[in-house]
Formats: C-alpha cells, sequence, structure tokens
C-alpha cells in the first residue's frame, strides 16, 4: 500500500525536502560509480519497536510473513493456491474497510486471498494490464477503489467488487485510464519520465475522508506524491496523473519495489529490489523528508514482488 497531519507544518516540511533535493540532485540519478557507493550513504532505521505485521509475495507465489522490526525472521510460509501455470501477483494490498488481502495477476486477474490457506478467489473478468514492467497497487480508503500504477506511466482504478476499470473519462466512448503519470510544472523533476513502481495511501485519523497517495520513482529515487498533499488548497487529485516530488530517498537503485504505509500510525514501509543481488531490502520511509532508512534484508535472500501491512 503506500504521516502528515497539520497542513501548514506538511508544506513546510515539504518545501525544505524540495531544498534537499536540490542540493541532492546527484544521488537522485547518479552515475553508475556513485550508484555503486550509494550504501555508503543509507543511513539505518532507529532501533524501535515496530509492531506492524508485513505479508509479502515472492516472486515463486508464497505468501510469508515478518515484523517491521526484524525482516531477516520470516515468521510463515503458505503457497499461493489456485494461480494458472505461469501466473503471478504482481502487488498485493489489504482493503483495510473489511480487513481482506487483494492482490493483482500478470493475467489482469484481481484476486481476493485468504492468509492463512493462500487460496485465491477471482473478482470479475481479467482486464487488460498497462503497459509497463512493474506494478504498484494499493487500496485508496476514502473511496475504497484500487490504484493501479506502473513503470510506463499508466495510472488507473479498479473496483473492488466487479474487477472492473473504473472510466476515468466518462465523456469518451469507452473506459479510459486515468491521467499518465507526469509531473507537475514547477516541480523540481518536471520533465523527468515518471517511472512509478509503488504506491500507498496514508489514512487521515481526524478526517477520513482525506489521505495522501504517495509514489516510488525508480528512475530518481525518489519519494512523490500523486495529486496534492491531504488538507491542501487548491485539491489535486490521483486521477489527473500529476505529481510532485517530497524528497530523494537516498537509498541503493533498485529495479522494483514495493511501499505500504500502516493504517494505525502511518508508518511507511519500502521494500526494494534489483536485478544483480535480488534480495529484497525493507527500509522505513520518512514521508516527510523522503529519506528512507535501512532496517534490513528480508529473510535469506527473500525475493518480493508485494508487500502490504496488516490492518
Amino acid at each position: 500500500m503506500a504521516i502528515l497531519r497539520r497542513p501548514s507544518s506538511c508544506r513546510v516540511a515539504l518545501m525544505g525536502s524540495l531544498a534537499l533535493s536540490v542540493l541532492a540532485g546527484c544521488v537522485s540519478a547518479p552515475a553508475p560509480d556513485t550508484a555503486a557507493r550509494a550504501s555508503h550513504l543509507e543511513t539505518p532505521a532507529p532501533r524501535i519497536e515496530r509492531k506492524e505485521l508485513i505479508v509479502g509475495v515472492t516472486d515463486d507465489n508464497v505468501l510469508v510473513t515478518f515484523n517491521g522490526s526484524a525482516p531477516e525472521q520470516i515468521l510463515s510460509r503458505q503457497p499461493l493456491q489456485g494461480l494458472a501455470p505461469g501466473e503471478a501477483l504482481v502487488g498485493i494490498d489489504y482493503r483495510v474497510a473489511r480487513g481482506l488481502l487483494y492482490g493483482l495477476s500478470t493475467q489482469g486477474r484481481l484476486l481476493r486471498i485468504d492468509r492463512a490457506s493462500g487460496q485465491t478467489t477471482p473478482i470479475g473478468e481479467p482486464i487488460t494490464m498497462p503497459a509497463g514492467a512493474r506494478v504498484g497497487f494499493d487500496f485508496n480508503p476514502t473511496v475504497d477503489r484500487i490504484r493501479v500504477v506502473t513503470d510506463a506511466s499508466a495510472n488507473m482504478r479498479l473496483h473492488p467488487d466487479t474487477g472492473a476499470a473504473v472510466d476515468g473519462n466518462p465523456q469518451q466512448p469507452g473506459v479510459q485510464p486515468d491521467g499518465a503519470l507526469r509531473y507537475a510544472p514547477g516541480d523540481l523533476l518536471e520533465g523527468r519520465p515518471a517511472r512509478i513502481v509503488a504506491v500507498g495511501y496514508t489514512y487521515n485519523a481526524d478526517n477520513d475522508k482525506i489521505t495522501t497517495n504517495y509514489a516510488i520513482d525508480a528512475q530518481t529515487r525518489h519519494l512523490s506524491i500523486m495529486g496534492s498533499l491531504e488538507g491542501t488548497r487548491p485539491e489535486v487529485s490521483p486521477n489527473t496523473g500529476l505529481m510532485r516530488s517530497v524528497g530523494p530517498l537516498v537509498i541503493d537503485g533498485f529495479d522494483d519495489a514495493a511501499f505500504d504505509i500502516a493504517d494505525t500510525n502511518n508508518r511507511a514501509y519500502l521494500a526494494t529490489r534489483r536485478g544483480v543481488d535480488r534480495a529484497t531490502r525493507l527500509y522505513e520511509v520518512d514521508l516527510k523528508s523522503g529519506q528512507a532508512r535501512f532496517i534490513g534484508g528480508v529473510g535469506q535472500g527473500v525475493v518480493l514482488r508485494g508487500m502490504a501491512i496488516e490492518p
């Protein structure tokens, strides 16, 4: 899935993070030798108790669980049931309103997942998967719809009860996607391709009608926002595809990522992997600055394709 409560302080934080982005531009788009040294720039996460139970799906279609404080210790493993030969999940998330786990497969099927048994149940007919090699998948808690994005700037929504795509422009014939992802005019990353590989929504305890849609850009290694920060005006919907950068993650380069935000405290977790070693690394992300702090490796070289925090 995819910590900001007070709009005025948030705006100050975002302005500060943009200044950090300017100073750290070489981190956003490093040369190969800089990327090789990026691990020296990574900051360890503070040693605090993290009670979140994280559910991951591996590249061989096994559900695993681990605690946010100790990702190296896999607590459970459950193979998924009901997938077709060659089918794999590209993302998972909890529908917090009902406490149910959902996933999207490479065949465009929306699936409800029983975590205990691993049994998958298809919902509706398969969709045509949008262009892109990497997929972000997360529930919007305010409207109970699923956001789907890709590293090819695709942007769409799914209905969790029917599995159907939500029409992004009813004024045109057929079912249209939402606006293609691109950085807003005047943003630090304006003109750069938006290679979004993961998304997550916040949970506002004071007003359950507003949320912020955060996104992970694998090309620039930035935390970004789709649409506008909750509580700010004018309000910009993620459906427009307009994006604003928050700040650099300041971590190793990666090819794919999973991202989720806890519904209880808005703690944000990022899991990354790259083609060279494929092992998954877990971070905690500061939603105000964008900086990610390294917690540890997941399991003994476990490769995650998706991740969700249990509500």
